[in-house]
């Protein structure tokens, strides 16, 4: 293997650290492209790989970080510095004018935004784990503030050059702070991009120039989108996958989109053994052991070197089946067999019961009171790996609160299976302007322990509109929808489907304080809400259930 390293790429904003790794013999060849904010020396330990599968493997620092000059702006470069990029490789006379994007989190959130400068030279993308939206699925969740990867990512990514001194505070400590200024006085440094954050509250002009969601028309290359179904940000996969598959601006744009999704987090998606069999407090067996990087690598040989080994005719979407845990292979994401079922919410004030698959409950409303002061901790579903504990994990210490109402099914007498984009529809009355809506759909086993599946949030202002919230009418009932997630699981005969909903998820979200001042402003005051359910406001579930998987 030949190194080409510190070749200097000029760039509008600054000379671009990058390092090249080079197979045997004169070339030219084809080449995979990672670009990171993390530093390129980490990711030599990858070189080897793609160069023994006779790969130029090309590794640079982003704009502002390492050894790379300029300023770095977490998102807001990516698609300038990225065609900058490709330009610079592909004419280089190693490469033979076909090049792949490949990454996971930040590596594969470069990757669309130079996809859409339809370089003749990029043949493929590959990102996995990684947001598109980030007002709905990094630094918000659905325009809930996501207060743990806002703090950690931000401080520990996006605050210098390099890597700030840590070590004189923690985590937790940071997260009971009021306001940036604050977390700066304790932390001994500011973070510029941390300002910006939670300074456009409302989906504005910042946010619309870095959303992915508009770009995708633009994409003219073929796609693998890969992710955990615990993964906080694997959203983006199957939005980008749908989304190109159907709008992309070429046909093998449109045709080439691949999806594949197994049960892990985002910091297991690369791992073997172990580690990625075993994800909270579940063991998913040897079936979940998929070597990612190898399936990734067929994808870039079918485009990049057009070498077909069967990829091609199997189908675009392959998920991991949880309850039963196996693969299975899809036509399309959603799948085409999928039929919405409706579990309908009951019950009496502070029961535990009332998830019916028959119809609307009976009329009625349950309730809880939401103090700001004392937040549900966050518990398992798809979070941040800065947070514990983190995907399936037992809930039965949160539902025992009275702030958490739970909603079960009976014992289901078949099977269940449920594949595709969950939805919960709520009718709710809150004596508030505003407050936070926090689903979680899991499943209670047989041992008694209830598990985390999916969880999703919402920011009641803006339940019409991410760029023009508004107020709840206190007192008045008012529907939301939550995005509950993606899954593939299989409830067993004899589980129930749980569903918990409350109006906090600390640290993953900042608590809401229940008025609709910006962020880190107002006291916060205590907020009383009620879920309606019946014929008129008829709050349901809704399972894409699939049959003969």
């Amino acid at each position: 293997m030949r190194a080409l390293v510190h070749q200097m790429v000029p760039g509008a904003g600054g000379d671009l650290a990058t390092d090249v790794y080079l197979p045997p013999g004169a070339g030219p060849f084809p080449v995979v492209l990672q670009r990171t904010p993390y530093h390129r020396r980490v990711l030599e330990t990858l070189a080897p790989t793609f160069v023994q599968a006779g790969y130029a493997y090309v590794v640079q620092d982003c704009r502002g970080k390492w050894d790379s000059g300029g300023q770095f702006t977490p998102l807001v470069h990516e698609a300038e510095d990225g065609l900058t990029t490709l330009d610079w490789v592909a004419n280089q006379s190693w490469c033979n004018g076909r090049i792949g994007m490949w990454g996971r989190s930040y590596h594969g959130i470069v990757q669309i935004p130079a996809a859409i400068s339809q370089h003749e030279a990029l043949g493929c993308i590959a990102p996995s784990v990684a947001p598109g939206s980030f007002f709905r699925d990094w630094l918000r969740y659905d325009g809930c503030f996501a207060l743990g990867n806002a703090v950690r990512w931000g401080l520990t990514h996006a605050t210098c050059r390099t890597q700030p001194a840590m070590a004189h505070f923690c985590w937790d400590e940071l997260n009971q702070l009021d306001g940036v200024e604050a977390i700066a006085r304790r932390a001994g440094f500011a973070t510029p991009c941390l300002a910006d954050w939670v300074g456009h509250d409302t989906y504005d002009e910042y946010w619309a120039t870095l959303d992915q969601d508009t770009m995708y028309s633009r994409v003219t290359v073929p796609g693998l989108h890969a992710g955990g179904w615990f993964d906080h940000l694997t959203r983006t996969q199957y939005e980008a996958y749908r989304a190109i598959s159907e709008a992309g601006a070429t046909p093998a744009a449109r045709s080439g989109q691949r999806m594949l999704i197994g049960p892990w987090g985002h910091q297991t998606m690369s791992n073997l053994g172990a580690e990625h069999t075993h994800y909270g407090d579940w063991a998913f067996g040897e079936d979940a052991n998929l070597d990612v990087l190898k399936y990734e690598m067929r994808f870039l040989n079918l485009h990049l070197r057009d070498i077909d080994d069967g990829l091609s005719d199997e189908p675009r979407v392959r998920v991991f089946l949880m309850g039963e845990n196996r693969w299975v292979s899809l036509d399309d994401w959603p799948a085409t067999s999928t039929q919405t079922h409706a579990w309908h919410l009951d019950g009496e004030d502070h029961s535990s019961c009332g998830l019916r698959p028959d119809g609307s409950g009976a009329v009625g409303a349950r309730s809880y009171t939401y103090d700001p002061r004392d937040p549900v901790p966050t518990l398992g579903g798809a979070v941040y790996w800065g947070l514990e504990q983190r995907g399936p994990v037992d809930q039965r210490s949160s539902i025992q609160r009275a702030d958490v109402l739970t909603y079960r099914s009976d014992p289901l007498d078949a099977p269940v299976t449920v594949i595709g984009n969950l939805e919960l529809d709520l009718h709710i009355v809150c004596d508030r302007q505003d407050t936070d809506i926090v689903a979680r759909l899991c499943v209670e086993e047989a041992s008694g322990a209830v598990i985390c599946l999916t969880l999703g949030s919402l920011r009641c202002r803006f339940r019409d509109s991410w760029s023009d919230p508004s107020a709840l009418e206190p007192d008045t009932p008012t529907q939301l929808t939550i995005q509950l997630g993606q899954t593939a699981y299989t409830f067993a005969a004899g589980s129930r489907i749980v569903l918990t909903v409350t109006s906090s998820d600390f640290p993953r979200i900042l608590p809401h304080p229940n008025h609709m001042a910006p962020l880190f402003e107002g006291e916060p005051v205590i907020a009383h809400t009620q879920i309606l359910h019946g014929r008129e406001h008829a709050s349901h579930l809704r399972l894409p259930v699939v049959e003969g998987v």
